[in-house]
């Protein structure tokens, strides 16, 4: 070690004491939450009527759709129920009822309620609805049927009524 380290000025000893008289910093005050102007404060206010008007009109279209939700699940379980035999004619009986329904949900019953045939299978079309011939046929059938007459209805037409069902719940509009 050579001479000049050893004498410099700031060894530990003579640090701590030049150290000694200096004083710890004032820290400035916390910065405040609250809006330092009054438009931040129309801003923000604004910004939260925005949100709760975005908020109301998710609600609502949550509640208008709702129905939506519960034909798919009612739809699912008939679906279920047609693999099962004992219980398959009732399945099939089930599902132009649940269009119907459906039906009723979404558009004004005065227009709704009385259709049948082909002015039923018109209206599914115009809203919308995917039937083909046969899958229309078979609906406008169950619609009418004997019970004794359903077991001729075969599995690969029941599945794809179904299919088309499920189709018109979740894609039809009616306009108002």
């Amino acid at each position: 070690m050579s001479v000049a380290a050893s004498a410099s000025p700031l060894t530990p000893a003579n640090t701590s004491l030049a150290l000694q008289p200096l004083k710890e910093l004032p820290l400035p005050a916390p910065v405040s939450w609250a809006p330092q102007t009054p438009g931040w404060l129309a801003v923000a206010l604004a910004m939260l009527a925005i949100a709760m008007w975005i908020g109301w009109i998710a609600w609502r279209r949550h509640q208008r759709e709702r129905y939506r939700k519960i034909a798919l699940a009612e739809l699912d379980a008939i679906a279920a129920r047609l693999n099962d035999a004992s219980r398959r004619d009732a399945a099939l009986a089930a599902i132009a009822p649940l269009i119907k329904r459906t039906a009723l949900a979404a558009a004004p019953r005065e227009r709704v309620a009385s259709l049948t045939g082909d002015a039923w299978l018109a209206f599914l079309a115009r809203t919308r609805g995917q039937f083909d011939t046969r899958s229309g046929a078979l609906l406008s059938f169950l619609s009418y049927a004997p019970p004794s007459e359903l077991g001729a209805v075969s599995q690969h037409d029941a599945e794809a009524l179904v299919g088309h069902a499920r189709d018109w719940i979740r894609n039809h509009h009616v306009e108002i």
